[in-house]
């Protein structure tokens, strides 16, 4: 356990137990303080002691709890907010995964054992907003979101880019894995964005699929996955390409996947 784990209070049982415990201690110490003196020279000055005792008993017991609930609520209310702005940071708010920049940060941290980044695109998402409302278009992301988390592994990294835009870094994945993951995503979007929130919307994502390479930095891949996903769209949507990555324009892998 990290150190700084101990000093994070949630909840106001945690308070209450804390704060029962500094007032027992706030207790016993001056107690303590006053009876060892007594006990040492003896039996005769008991009675001295059990006048002191009281005072020392009640001044501690009447000013710690208010002190000790005070100070503890107010570490409870600084470690909900922490976890607050650290949710905030991390997680998209309308759609729950990764924020675009936790995604890039979790896929520099993992790209030593290698892996795929998949550049993921709503199809026609502006004819959704236009037709049906912003708000069609938020449950559209929302089930894109949905799909991503069911259709991938629980290793995959998943965030949104911006606007109608997803990316996923699969850890260790080759190219044929790469490949074999957006023909599923491509395959359950199409199932599962038949109808949403009521509406036939008929949702499809294209897909980028670019292998990370040890020689590329993190931004090529991206742009790799780009590419690749650019083709995607303009060669009829609900499909997927693969890019492999050379020292001037990548080579484009068609694997297509039309629409059923």
């Amino acid at each position: 356990m990290r150190i700084e784990r101990i000093f994070e209070i949630r909840t106001m049982r945690q308070v209450y137990k804390l704060m029962a415990v500094v007032t027992v201690f706030a207790v016993l110490i001056p107690v303590a303080t006053f009876a060892l003196p007594f006990f040492h020279y003896g039996e005769r000055y008991i009675r001295f002691f059990a006048i002191a005792a009281i005072p020392a008993t009640l001044i501690p017991l009447l000013i710690t709890p208010p002190i000790a609930f005070i100070i503890l609520n107010l570490f409870r209310i600084q470690t909900l907010t922490i976890d607050k702005v650290d949710h905030y940071v991390r997680y998209d708010t309308l759609t729950g995964v990764l924020t675009r920049a936790y995604l890039l940060g979790k896929t520099r941290d993992a790209l030593s054992s290698g892996g795929a980044f998949l550049m993921i695109d709503a199809d026609h998402f502006k004819a959704i907003n236009d037709t049906h409302g912003h708000d069609i278009g938020d449950e559209a992301l929302k089930r894109i979101a949905e799909v991503l988390r069911k259709g991938l592994t629980t290793d995959a990294l998943i965030g949104r880019l911006g606007g109608e835009e997803f990316g996923v870094f699969l850890p260790g994945a080759s190219d044929t894995e790469a490949v074999a993951a957006a023909e599923s995503l491509c395959k359950l979007m199409r199932e599962e964005g038949k109808v949403i929130a009521g509406k036939e919307l008929g949702l499809t994502v294209s897909i980028g699929c670019a292998l990370h390479r040890d020689e590329n930095t993190l931004e090529k891949t991206i742009k790799l996955a780009d590419s690749a996903l650019y083709h995607a769209k303009h060669s009829g949507r609900d499909r997927y390409f693969l890019a492999e990555a050379t020292d001037t324009m990548p080579a484009l892998i068609l694997k297509d996947r039309m629409a059923g």
